[in-house]
């Protein structure tokens, strides 16, 4: 048979068919005209001529697209239509993961790092107590926990890097909102007692000097506390998509030998970023006072050391909104699959050619289905279950460590800030190794689920020993009437003392000094003082009969005097403490790499983002959201001087008992690591009966 068929590849010249009945008398049948050409068919023998005869009128056509060019389209790098061929040098999983780095070392940087750094500075200029201003770390996982189950779930589906980098815009703008209540309120200024000139101290007996901002006389700003909780959600919200989408996408495009390393350097470069953001924290509040982009700060009278300093906290939000912008950009890029992952590859394209198949209600009605079903499933894994449990406890030490270690240091050994987050953040910066070295541990000892439950029951028990660090504390502050009786009194308790004569202190602020004496009196008026020789950060006072009454002597400016601020401690203990509390944080985050891993091996692959999602959940509902909270609640235990309540009633402290917060923190830290220990017990157990169920069955 002879055919003479058009070019156009949509023509069709078949003009009749045979019978039912197979018959070879055929009759002319005219095929109805399409696309434009008419089909006529001549009967005549076996060898048929079929001949198609366009129409008078030209109809123009479009060549088709290849489809193979289509689907090739989505595996490439760019931004929509724009993916031109210099730019695949980029569709890498080794570049992906780079620009997560950086997304997830400015989230350390931001939320966990200066943010920590901030708070003491945020509870004098707010006047927050430490269980409330602990609300504002813990904000961000509240924001994060909101999202995580659909985020992991949805997002899932779709292009997990957009997801990622859409998260990284959302941060941003989290970063902006933190700077609000700055640009919105000045920090209240209190000056000094005193002048240019000698002034008497004891006269002054309506002073508030020293107070700090949160006075009575303040309005309150506490208010603000709900824009600082509300900046910290959106960071939680923001970086949710790289928790669980992001590193299911490592998980999906790397080497299975390479991703347990992936995964654990983007936690590693989390707690580099939270050491970067202590190193910044602390010479941001040390060298810049929060106006000083308002006034001239060498105009203060006072100093860093002085109660009523507040740092300028506000000033590494601005890096950060241009970093989370910054690295938005080259994640937008990246396609559903990286070349090179076949197998997730034909996955991918067996789901969207599923997805086009079926309506959008008959997608929603499976989607929902498949969640419920998905929680169902999870809730009865108690390899998950408990893996989950124990990564929470992690998550308490490390959310309430992190939280609150500035405001420790500074403390209990009397540290100033920069010297704080120095300490800080070099100890966390090494400390994050542990995050990669969780992985490199999985892959040199090729590690299963049950080997990376076994590692971290190990880790926990060697972290509860080495707790007993915390107990190495500085002694408390000698401070007159409360710590030590006054000089020539036998008992504490009572701020009033004979030693100082006629000068009524009663309506004194706490504004403390040291006394030649080495004895920390309340005030200078509580010191007996009644000279002012000085003014500045370092003013003294003179004529101080309850000082001179303490070392015998007569009174004179010579001997009886005073200097603002609290006496400096002979006290070595931090020696003792800096490198067990490298260990402690070391034996700490190297069980995250194993948590996250163990997980991904203990569920089924399709259902692998979702898994972390539920397990992000579970560690920031229990562990997260609550343990800065309970660090906050020891800190405020222990405290022994509050500030004077502001207008709404909030207060911050002024000075701690050491003695009580080193025993609060240390019976803290030994609970929650057995509870920790206990938890990757039971998950190994579970994997242990599973794998023995397995054997069995083949």
């Amino acid at each position: 048979m002879m055919r003479s068929e058009s070019e156009d590849p949509g023509l069709d010249n078949k003009a009749f068919e045979a019978d039912a009945n197979g018959s070879s008398n055929h009759e002319v049948t005219p095929k109805q005209e399409k696309d434009g050409f008419q089909s006529v068919g001549f009967s005549r023998s076996a060898d048929d001529v079929f001949v198609s005869i366009p129409p008078s009128k030209e109809v123009p056509t479009k060549p088709a697209k290849p489809y193979r060019d289509e689907k090739e389209n989505m595996y490439r790098y760019g931004w929509h239509g724009f993916k031109p061929s210099f730019l695949q040098k980029f569709n890498k999983i080794g570049v992906f993961v780079f620009c997560a780095l950086v997304l997830c070392v400015t989230e350390g940087f931001t939320v966990n790092g200066i943010a920590s750094a901030a708070l003491p500075h945020l509870e004098k200029q707010f006047g927050l107590e430490s269980s409330k201003s602990a609300l504002i770390t813990s904000s961000q996982d509240i924001g994060a926990l909101a999202v995580v189950l659909f985020v992991s779930f949805i997002g899932g589906r779709y292009n997990k890097a957009s997801w990622v980098a859409a998260g990284s815009l959302i941060s941003a703008v989290g970063s902006l909102l933190f700077m609000v209540p700055h640009m919105a309120t000045n920090a209240p200024l209190k000056s000094s007692s005193g002048s240019a000139s000698v002034s008497t101290i004891c006269n002054l007996q309506n002073s508030t000097s020293g107070s700090g901002p949160a006075s009575s006389g303040d309005s309150g700003l506490s208010h603000y506390l709900g824009v600082f909780m509300i900046a910290q959600m959106i960071h939680g919200v923001g970086f949710t998509p790289m928790l669980s989408l992001g590193t299911a996408y490592i998980d999906e495009n790397a080497e299975p030998a390479k991703a347990a390393v992936y995964v654990g350097m983007t936690y590693g470069a989390a707690a580099v970023g939270v050491s970067i953001g202590f190193f910044a924290g602390g010479q941001l509040t040390e060298k810049f006072y929060v106006d000083f982009d308002r006034i001239d700060q060498t105009s203060l009278d006072f100093g860093p050391r002085d109660p009523r300093w507040i740092g300028g906290w506000w000033i590494g939000f601005i890096i950060s909104v241009v970093l989370f912008a910054s690295a938005s950009l080259p994640l937008f890029g990246f396609p559903r699959a990286i070349p090179g992952s076949e197998k997730h590859r034909r996955d991918l394209e067996e789901d969207v050619a599923d997805q086009e198949k079926r309506s959008v209600l008959t997608v929603i009605k499976d989607t929902v289905g498949d969640f419920f079903k998905a929680v169902l499933k999870f809730l009865g894994n108690v390899e998950l279950i408990f893996l989950s449990l124990g990564g929470a406890a992690e998550a308490l030490i490390i959310l309430g460590v992190g939280a609150f270690a500035f405001k420790y240091l500074a403390e209990m050994y009397d540290m100033p800030f920069d010297q704080a987050g120095y300490l800080l953040g070099g100890l966390i910066l090494f400390s994050a190794f542990g995050m990669v070295l969780g992985g490199i541990l999985i892959r040199g000892f090729h590690l299963e689920g049950l080997g990376m439950a076994r590692l971290n029951v190990g880790l926990c028990v060697l972290s509860s020993v080495l707790g007993f660090a915390v107990l190495a504390k500085c002694p408390n502050v000698r401070l007159a009437g409360m710590e030590i009786p006054y000089p020539g009194e036998s008992s504490v308790g009572t701020n009033i003392a004979t030693c100082q004569g006629s000068c009524d202190c009663s309506r004194q602020a706490f504004n403390p000094v040291c006394g030649a004496d080495d004895i920390v009196y309340y005030s200078p008026c509580h010191a007996g003082c009644i000279n002012q020789n000085s003014l500045g950060p370092l003013a003294t006072y003179g004529n101080c009969s309850c000082v001179e009454h303490s070392m015998n002597s007569t009174t004179n400016d010579v001997i009886s005097t005073a200097v603002k601020g609290r006496c400096d401690i002979d006290c070595n203990n931090l020696y003792v403490l800096a490198p067990l509390l490298f260990l402690m944080l070391l034996s700490v985050l190297t069980t995250t790499t194993p948590v996250s891993m163990a997980t991904l091996r203990c569920v089924d692959p399709q259902l692998k983002p979702f898994a972390l999602g539920f397990q992000w959940m579970l560690m920031r509902l229990l562990g997260s959201i609550p343990g800065p909270v309970l660090i906050g609640f020891v800190l405020d235990s222990s405290c022994e001087i509050w500030s004077p309540p502001s207008s709404d009633g909030t207060r911050f402290c002024m000075l701690y008992n050491k003695d009580r917060m080193s025993i609060g923190v240390f019976a803290w830290w030994i609970v929650v690591n057995i509870i920790a220990g206990f938890c990757f017990l039971i998950a190994s157990i579970a994997n242990a009966r599973k794998r023995k169920s397995i054997d069995l069955g083949s």
